[in-house]
Formats: structure tokens, C-alpha cells, sequence
């Protein structure tokens, strides 16, 4: 039986492929009263809905993130939707490969690793490069930052997000200092840049879907960035203070204003453009990924996006 991704999935198409439980929930019909467990699954390639009407209650008892699937694909309610025959926990020998369950940065994570080494090589006050050999040598840190999403939903909400994410607000922010002129310290720009985000490592959690993890869900990376950042410049010796302070500023700041999560606004000229380039990356990113999502032949709209309160212009042909 040959394997599909989700999105592939088609009505009558008969499945037996691994993919990861979302959610669950026992659910009765309407009509009868029958009881039957409704489950989410996913993939790399989205969700879909299922329902399983066989020994109800042991399998929401033992059914765990990782199971083994073999439905058909039936409409539902004009939704695509899976009528569950057999299902199983994944074993070990299995081998999961995660990348199968969650979707992966289309560019290349080493290339673009190098590239933001490139770009925090030009840094030259003596403290800030220290700061980032810190990081840059903590070989834990970097594999997480190297694989960790940089959302759940909105944007680069996928493994390599976060890596991303940074390279593209460094890029952006390494312009603008050149544009703006000296009055930008760019060395303090480009280090934050580097960093504002780091807090995203520990705030989610991606072991076969994206979701918030406790601490993230607590503290928020925002603070938890500013924590980490600040316990690496205590190792550093005499780090100037003011220094620190408009560095630990910028990343409080960088989302902007207090409703969106900042406990301080920006109040440097280097905080301004980190929370503005930030801004467009992550738009730009959301933008991007509906339009690729929802474009078809004959459609110029998306639907309404609620977060952002409106539609979104995908173009004519």
C-alpha cells in the first residue's frame, strides 16, 4: 500500500502511513448517540481530521503522539476526512524521522548558517564579538538554534524557522545601518539581531508537532532571551554596563509595543529598527505563505485571516 503525505490524500484513497496525533476527544453522534473518538493527525503537509468507532475508550486510553494510521479518505461535511480501520503505536524499530511529521526550511541549514556567520564577522567592538564566540562556541546552543521554528503558525513556523528568520532580520537591519549612516551603532544592531529571538529555542517545543512549551508558555521568549543573554555577559569581563543595557533593551523591546508582548518599547534608534525589521520579516513571511497556500486558478483572495484582521491579495492571472 503505497504511502501519502496528508495533503495528497484524495477520497477512497486507502492509507497506511505514520503520522502524528494532534488531538483527541470522544465525541457522540447526534443521531444515536454512538460514541466514537475524533482524532487531528498530521504531518509535514498539514492536518486532517479522523474518527475511529472500534474499543472507544481503550484507545483514547493508550493512543499517543507517534501512531500508525490505515484509514480511507472520505468526505466529510465537504472536509476532507479520515475513516479509521486499524490503528497502532509506532515501535521503536519503526525509526520516526521527524522530518516527516514537520515541515523543514526549503533553504539549506549550513549554507545559511554560514551566511550569518559571514554577517556577525564584521562585528568589531571587542565585547559584543566576545558575546557571540560565546554563543557561536556553545556547540548545544547551535544545533538548537540551527533546527528550532520560529512559530507555530504565523511565520517560519517550521524546523530551520528560527535560523531563518535571524539570517533575514540580520540581512535587513545590516542595510538599514548602512543606510541610516553613523548615527546607528551597527555592531550593537547586528548582534542583536543575531540574538533577539534565541529565547524561540526553549519556548517551543518540536518533537513531531510545533506547540509551546511550558516555559514558553510561563515566560515567553522574549524574557527568556533576555535571560540567557544577560547570564553569557556575565562571563565576560569588564562588559561595559551601558552597553549591556541597550543590548538587553533591544531584545525587551523588539516586538514593538506592550500588547504584543514587549515589556518595554523601543527606545534607541537600534531597537527601532530591530523591532521594525523583525516586523517585516515576519509579515512578509506570513504574507508569503498564505498567498503559496491558498493560490489557485481563478482565485484573487484569500479567505479573512482573523489575526490580522483581513484579506489578502493573491493576484489574477
Amino acid at each position: 500500500m503505497v504511502q501519502k503525505l496528508l495533503s495528497d490524500l484524495t477520497p477512497g484513497d486507502s492509507v497506511l502511513s505514520f503520522s502524528i496525533i494532534r488531538k483527541k476527544e470522544i465525541k457522540h453522534r447526534k443521531s444515536s448517540n454512538e460514541m466514537y473518538l475524533s482524532l487531528e493527525f498530521g504531518d509535514r503537509s498539514g492536518r486532517i481530521r479522523g474518527s475511529l468507532w472500534k474499543n472507544v475508550e481503550e484507545m483514547n486510553k493508550c493512543l499517543l503522539p507517534g501512531d500508525v494510521v490505515k484509514g480511507k479518505v472520505i468526505n466529510f461535511l465537504d472536509q476532507r476526512h479520515i475513516s479509521i480501520e486499524k490503528i497502532r503505536k509506532a515501535k521503536k524499530e519503526d525509526k520516526i524521522d521527524p522530518a516527516q511529521f514537520l515541515p523543514v526550511a526549503k533553504q539549506d541549514v549550513e549554507q545559511m548558517f554560514t551566511s550569518l556567520k559571514k554577517q556577525l564577522s564584521q562585528v568589531e567592538d571587542p565585547y559584543l564579538r566576545s558575546l557571540i564566540k560565546l554563543f557561536m562556541e556553545d556547540k548545544a546552543f547551535v544545533e538548537e538554534f540551527c533546527k528550532a521554528p520560529a512559530g507555530k503558525l504565523w511565520h517560519h513556523a517550521y524546523l530551520g524557522g528560527l535560523l531563518e528568520h535571524t539570517l533575514s532580520v540580520t540581512t535587513i537591519t545590516t542595510f538599514l545601518s548602512a543606510h541610516y549612516g553613523d548615527t546607528v551603532n551597527k555592531d550593537l544592531l547586528v548582534t542583536v539581531s543575531f540574538l533577539h529571538d534565541i529565547g524561540k529555542i526553549e519556548e517551543f517545543s518540536a518533537r513531531g508537532f510545533i506547540e509551546y512549551s511550558t516555559p514558553g508558555r510561563l515566560v515567553g521568549h522574549i524574557s527568556i532571551a533576555a535571560n540567557v543573554v544577560s547570564e553569557k555577559i556575565s562571563q565576560i569581563k569588564d562588559f561595559p554596563k551601558n552597553l549591556g543595557d541597550q543590548l538587553i533593551h533591544c531584545i525587551l523591546s523588539h516586538h514593538g509595543q506592550k500588547e504584543r508582548g514587549s515589556p518595554v518599547i523601543p527606545m534607541t534608534l537600534e531597537a527601532l529598527i530591530l523591532s521594525c525589521a523583525d516586523e517585516l520579516d515576519s509579515s512578509v513571511a506570513a504574507f508569503q505563505r498564505i498567498i503559496s497556500r491558498e493560490k489557485e486558478p481563478g482565485r484573487a483572495w484569500s479567505n479573512y485571516v482573523n489575526l490580522i484582521d483581513r484579506f489578502i491579495y493573491l493576484g489574477e492571472e
